[in-house]
């Protein structure tokens, strides 16, 4: 097994991570600053949303230079920085991947609108209207058509913002300028890549309408999604990559399948060292995405261990890898989406996590949820997410919501609530900076924050670390098998992590009511988890709500 499969990940978003030259956005200065504090949470990689040269249409995701530092964030000196400091801290830089698309103010897109004959032309998809319209009915995964307008006639195929034009991966010139940026970048000292949305590179050959008499929801079937090609390209470039280089590798699969899955991160034979699939992210969601409200944003403990199952025992009798989270910058704070953040927040906090890292795979975790930081409402005139301001409108045209049902919808789901500024302290704008940040800062600072945590032996971030350092002394929570238990139980997950050295088990109450269950001691079975008063979970007892300590995982050396 790979090293880097029992490591812990730290994702930061640098926008709202912290703000150290007061202009109120995030920066690399405050990426440096918080180092030691990151090596408390025993972690072995940050990864780095995109800190990329960009116009912000989509906050970094919308690249308009691969070889430069968004100045907001900072300088190339002080990324260089930051790779050595981590260095001394043993934390690797991940840098995220964006490959599937440009800004339309990137060189390669103005250099393909210079002239019919430039050759850049064929780096993206460029097509003729028809009828007057777009050229088929394709959808853009934001809301609205697929396609952008740049001239009477022609359009440019944009299947997220108007600003991010579809790359042409078919074209080699494409695949090898992608290869080039990453050597770059490792050149420079950094571990590895999070390969953003990597698996809808390849487009079906002709790009067809999706069914004409209907909406062209294309990115449901086999359109994008896990091509044949999409494997031939990325196998293409990561090999000439690992020519020079060794990395740490992860692919975020959209609509990811378990047999896209296998021939992504193979264990024996990988294209990238582990995936990210968004089936517990969209538990309560329609088919078309998180703002389809079908199903009223409903779920069970039965649909989330269901999820949890398949993947689980797929992913280890197939022996493929893959990355673990709850939270990250497109999805609310999970303590919020899963949990209760309101009366049992703590303790909800404290259950997730635990689940997060003794699941099998290597574990995510997203910066503020080590204190347990919340969704934060805001009003439309607070959104900031392209993606929420577009799908705002689509929800009122294209389904035919009332505005303020649609502003609930939105409010629920956008990725905004993900963005607020880290909660530092219970100072004036929570120690994230001395002025006021880009965007809203969550009210509940003065209550959640580092500051207050830090010596609370029973503070959230504090169960963080001593759930971390548990994980490190133990590999079984990362290769042993996992099998589940009490799999009919309507409010509690639990499952034995065994190798042949050692056998855990795990029992959490995802619910907020306190329940009861019995279980017989299995043969053999030299674990035991204690309960709130101490007694062995062999007899019948009662289960506190979001139960979820560290101290419940014992060994019997008897």
């Amino acid at each position: 097994m790979k090293k880097e499969f029992a490591s812990i990940v730290y994702q930061i978003w640098p926008r709202s991570f912290k703000d150290t030259n007061q202009d109120g956005i995030g920066d690399l200065g405050g990426v440096i600053e918080k180092l030691d504090y990151l090596k408390t949470l025993n972690i072995d990689y940050i990864w780095l949303s995109p800190i990329y040269v960009s116009g912000n249409y989509d906050y970094g995701y919308d690249i308009d230079d691969y070889y430069d530092i968004q100045p907001e964030y900072g300088t190339m000196e002080q990324f260089d920085t930051l790779i050595s400091e981590a260095k001394k801290r043993d934390i690797g830089i991940i840098m995220d991947m964006v490959a599937n698309h440009t800004s339309t103010s990137h060189e390669w897109f103005l250099k393909a609108l210079e002239s019919p004959d430039s050759p850049y032309r064929d780096y993206y998809f460029f097509r003729k209207g028809k009828n007057g319209k777009e050229p088929n009915n394709w959808i853009s995964l934001f809301g609205g058509s697929g396609w952008t307008k740049i001239s009477d006639d022609e359009y440019v195929m944009t299947m997220w913002a108007p600003q991010q034009a579809d790359l042409n991966w078919e074209n080699p010139n494409v695949r090898q300028g992608i290869t080039e940026i990453m050597k770059f970048w490792l050149r420079r000292g950094v571990a590895g890549f999070r390969f953003d949305v990597i698996n809808i590179i390849s487009k079906k050959e002709g790009l067809p309408d999706k069914n004409p008499h209907k909406k062209g929801y294309q990115f449901a079937d086999d359109y994008i999604n896990s091509l044949p090609k999409a494997f031939d390209y990325l196998q293409e470039v990561v090999d000439e990559v690992r020519k020079e280089f060794d990395f740490f590798s992860v692919g975020e699969g959209m609509l990811l399948t378990q047999d896209a899955a296998l021939r992504y991160s193979r264990i024996n034979d990988p294209l990238l060292d582990m995936m990210f699939h968004f089936e517990l992210a969209l538990i309560d969601c329609g088919p078309l995405g998180k703002y389809d409200f079908r199903k009223l944003y409903r779920w069970t403990i039965k649909d989330f261990k269901s999820i949890v199952r398949k993947w689980q025992t797929d992913m280890q009798d197939r022996d493929y890898w893959m990355a673990n989270y709850l939270s990250n910058h497109d999805q609310p704070r999970h303590v919020s989406h899963y949990g209760d953040d309101k009366k049992y927040r703590v303790e909800s906090a404290k259950a997730w996590a635990m689940f997060n890292f003794t699941l099998r795979g290597t574990p995510f975790m997203y910066q503020g949820e080590e204190i347990g930081m919340t969704d934060c409402k805001l009003e439309i005139n607070e959104w900031k997410d392209i993606e929420a301001i577009t799908d705002y409108k689509v929800l009122q045209t294209m389904m035919k919501l009332p505005a303020f049902i649609a502003k609930k919808v939105i409010q629920k789901k956008t990725r905004d609530n993900a963005r607020t500024p880290v909660q530092w302290s219970g100072a004036t704008y929570a120690g994230f900076s001395s002025v006021s940040p880009w965007i809203k800062l969550n009210p509940n600072f003065t209550e959640i924050n580092v500051e207050s945590q830090a010596n609370d032996p029973d503070s959230i971030l504090n169960f963080y670390r001593k759930l971390t350092s548990f994980v490190k002394d133990h590999p079984v929570l990362t290769f042993g098998r996992w099998t589940e238990i009490l799999s009919d139980h309507p409010h509690i997950i639990a499952y034995i992590r065994e190798d042949e050295h050692e056998k855990l088990r795990i029992i959490i109450n995802l619910s907020d009511k306190p329940v009861t269950f019995s279980l017989e001691e299995p043969e053999g079975t030299d674990i035991l988890t204690t309960g709130k008063e101490g007694a062995p979970y062999n007899s019948k007892m009662v289960f506190a709500p979001y139960e979820g300590r560290i101290s419940e995982i014992k060994r019997n050396e008897s």
